[in-house]
């Protein structure tokens, strides 16, 4: 029975061409428009090690992109490290 519905729908899409995707890298809807904006403010909720209080943060996309990107090659360069063995004598 699996077999025969693989094949009907094989031989169904077989026959349909294929749609491709608009080229544009331009955004369509007003949503999209808002997200591609570096320049949109963005405000987070953050909280410190060892406390409940949180801080609003406020930054643009840019701003919190950069961020990201720098934490990222920061553990990045933490995991490249080569690992250190304290023992002695050895």
């Amino acid at each position: 029975m699996l077999a025969f519905t693989l094949a009907l729908f094989l031989a169904v899409t077989a026959d349909q061409p294929a749609t491709e995707a608009p080229a544009t890298s331009e955004p369509t809807t007003t949503a999209e428009k808002v997200k591609a904006d570096p320049d949109r403010l963005i405000c987070r909720r953050e909280s410190k090690a060892n406390s409940r209080f949180t801080t609003k943060i406020c930054k643009t996309a840019a701003e919190w992109e950069k961020r990201t990107e720098t934490a990222r090659q920061g553990l990045a360069d933490i995991q490249q490290r080569p690992m250190v063995s304290l023992e002695k004598g050895s």
